[in-house]
C-alpha cells in the first residue's frame, strides 16, 4: 500500500512540474520589446474578436496566412473605438505596433490610433528594427514577407496609341478590404460600422 501511494506522490509531483513549465511557456513571450495585452478577460470584446476571426477565416485569410490589426482609439465622441482590419503581409513593419495579444492561437497586434482611426505614426526609428525582429519572432510564418522591388516590367503599348508601357499593369479594389469599426458605448453595449 505504502508503494502505491509512493507512486501516486511521484506523479503528482512530475505533474505539478511539468504543469507550471508548460503555464510559464505559454504566458511568456519570445521578447521583451512588444508588450502582451490580455484581450481574453472582457467577455464582450473577445466575442467580437472571435466573430471578427471567424470572418478573416472565411473571407480574408488564404493558405494558412493571417493576423488581426487592431486599432485603438477615441472618437470625436469620446467613446472607445476599435477599427479591426485583416492582415496577410507584413506592412505592419513600416509603423510596428508596441502590443499585441492571443487570442485561440492567433495574433492580434494593438496599435494607437487617432480620433478618426488613422494608426499614429512613431518615429523612433532606433527601436524599429528591435520591435520588428520581436513581431518576427511573434509572428513568425503567420503573414507574407512583401517583396523588395516595387516596380512591375511590362512589354507594349497602349491600345490606339504608340505610347509604350512603363510599368505592369496593377489591379486596385475599392472599399474597407474586410475592416470593421466598433464603437463601445459606456453601459457596455457596441455598435458595427463600415469604413468609408
Amino acid at each position: 500500500m505504502r508503494r502505491i501511494y509512493e507512486i501516486i506522490m511521484l506523479y503528482l509531483l512530475y505533474g505539478s512540474f511539468v504543469g507550471e513549465s508548460y503555464a510559464q511557456l505559454k504566458n511568456t513571450p519570445p521578447c521583451k520589446e512588444v508588450e502582451r495585452v490580455d484581450l481574453e478577460s472582457d467577455s464582450v470584446k473577445r466575442q467580437i474578436l472571435v466573430d471578427f476571426i471567424f470572418y478573416c477565416e472565411e473571407k480574408s485569410w488564404k493558405n494558412d496566412k493571417g493576423i488581426v490589426i487592431l486599432t485603438e482609439y477615441v472618437n470625436e465622441d469620446g467613446k472607445q473605438c476599435w477599427l479591426l482590419a485583416p492582415s496577410i503581409d507584413d506592412h505592419y513593419k513600416d509603423n510596428p505596433p508596441k502590443k499585441f495579444g492571443t487570442l485561440n492561437g492567433d495574433i492580434i497586434l494593438i496599435m494607437e490610433g487617432d480620433a478618426i482611426g488613422m494608426q499614429k505614426s512613431r518615429l523612433d526609428a532606433k527601436n524599429t528594427d528591435k520591435i520588428n525582429e520581436c513581431l518576427d519572432k511573434i509572428i513568425g510564418d503567420r503573414v507574407y514577407i512583401r517583396p523588395a522591388v516595387k516596380t512591375r516590367w511590362a512589354d507594349g503599348i497602349r491600345p490606339f496609341t504608340t505610347e509604350k508601357i512603363t510599368e505592369g499593369r496593377h489591379r486596385w479594389i475599392s472599399g474597407d478590404g474586410g475592416s470593421i469599426i466598433i464603437i463601445f458605448n459606456s453601459d457596455g453595449t457596441y455598435k458595427k460600422g463600415f469604413p468609408v
